[in-house]
């Protein structure tokens, strides 16, 4: 059975209105719209009550939607309009978006979870649990910036490029990226880009960088 459509005006405010006119507007381009009912004659929608469902399955309803969707009444929000069957398809994406994003937070390895804490500027003394739960909390609260991120083909460069500046290989001052005394960018793409094209400095600042990350052996006294 086909799920009803539904969409739903709101009055600004609690107080009761009594009876509410729309009256005929003109667009933006000038043109005149003049609400004309099912029987094809000029009309008046009023109102009596703050909130009023439109079927959307039914011709004379959708007559009156299509007049009040761009009513100045309503998009300067004096009433509201909801497309609800629209609202809760959103919101059903939405959960299943969490949903999904909060599976591949879960499921990542440390190794991945320090990526993506390190490119979303979280506490990197924090446990490893620690991170994985923030990270988690941010799937769930924004599976798109979760996903992108997780999922970005740059994100191993763009760790490198956060450590790089950290490890003073790279810089950044004045709202300019600097290799040595060399200009790179004015912004993360921008060095991006100049890395892939300078694969041999690339390859030189990585050995470098990987020789100050790597754990230092202690010394066993004989």
């Amino acid at each position: 059975m086909k799920a009803k459509r539904f969409v739903k005006y709101t009055f600004h405010s609690t107080r009761a209105i009594g009876s509410y006119s729309f009256s005929n507007y003109k667009t933006i381009t000038g043109k005149k719209m003049k609400y004309k009912d099912i029987n094809g004659e000029d009309s008046q929608i009023t109102w009596n009550s703050n909130i009023i469902l439109l079927d959307m399955d039914n011709e004379g309803h959708v007559l009156q939607d299509n007049f009040l969707k761009y009513n100045p009444s309503v998009l300067s929000k004096e009433w509201v309009r909801l497309d609800l069957h629209k609202a809760e398809a959103n919101n059903t994406k939405r959960t299943l978006d969490s949903a999904k994003a909060v599976i591949e937070a879960a499921k990542m390895t440390d190794i991945e979870v320090k990526q993506y804490a390190t490119i979303a500027r979280l506490n990197l003394s924090s446990e490893i649990d620690v991170l994985r739960a923030r990270i988690i909390e941010i799937a769930q609260s924004n599976a798109d910036l979760f996903m992108a991120t997780q999922f970005d083909p740059e994100k191993d460069l763009r760790v490198f490029i956060i450590d790089a500046i950290k490890l003073k290989k790279l810089n950044y001052k004045n709202n300019t990226f600097f290799y040595n005394k060399e200009a790179i960018g004015t912004n993360e793409e921008q060095v991006l880009v100049w890395l892939k094209d300078n694969k041999d400095i690339l390859a030189i600042l990585k050995h470098e960088i990987r020789a100050i990350q790597a754990p230092k052996k202690k010394l066993v006294n004989k």
